[in-house]
């Protein structure tokens, strides 16, 4: 994938600044059906009134006493988030519902996931995930990436989602008119995110770039 093109498009960009809203009242009206969800949702929703930045999720995992369940539903809230002019993806609240319809096993895979993580065990902290309703890997890397950034990893996963592997699909297409008309999704295994994750830090070796940079870049599109 050639990103000379977009090199100082990629330099500029700051994507711990990105912040995305979401409709407070959304979330906070929601039957979860578990006060302890719920107290994480009023949490949240008290102390982040205008919108959720990358930078305040690693700083909310950073936290001494974080909790790791409240800074998943904090990622999947701004995962579900929308840009200054965009639109609310209103399935949120009903999604993380599923997702944590078992609290017990749901915060033991989270558990389970950052451990692995702590060992740099990208493949195995991704396969923790493949019991969690409703969360593929367009979700849980978010989860990931915000919590390697946190840990201040120097190879941390990245955020890999539908976005992402369409702007990858068009920078690696010989015909980019044809790859426009297609929706390309992220493979769901493991190794496949893993083998991600290896080209955007190789990538990011290459041209000396922060790796979530090129995730952004490729997250905004060309």
């Amino acid at each position: 994938m050639n990103l000379l093109p977009y090199i100082k498009i990629i330099e500029d960009l700051k994507p711990l600044n990105q912040r995305l809203y979401y409709r407070i009242e959304h979330w906070k009206n929601y039957d979860f059906k578990n006060p302890i969800i719920q107290d994480d949702i009023d949490f949240i929703t008290d102390n982040y009134k205008n919108g959720i930045s990358r930078r305040e999720i690693i700083d909310y995992f950073k936290h001494k006493d974080h909790i790791l369940r409240r800074g998943f539903i904090l990622t999947m809230i701004w995962g579900h988030g929308f840009s200054e002019h965009g639109k609310a993806d209103n399935r949120g609240p009903w999604k993380v519902s599923q997702m944590l319809d078992n609290l017990n096993i749901s915060e033991a895979i989270l558990l389970k996931a950052n451990k692995r993580l702590e060992k740099n065990d990208l493949i195995g902290a991704h396969e923790e995930f493949k019991d969690m309703k409703r969360c593929r890997v367009n979700f849980f890397s978010k989860f990931l990436y915000f919590l390697g950034r946190a840990k201040e990893m120097d190879y941390y996963p990245l955020i890999f989602d539908a976005r992402v592997a369409n702007t990858i699909g068009l920078l690696a297409s010989t015909n980019q008119d044809l790859t426009s008309i297609l929706n390309i999704q992220p493979k769901q295994d493991s190794h496949s995110f893993n083998n991600y994750v290896k080209e955007m830090h190789s990538l990011a070796k290459e041209y000396n770039l922060n790796a979530d940079k090129i995730e952004y870049f490729l997250f905004k599109g060309v």
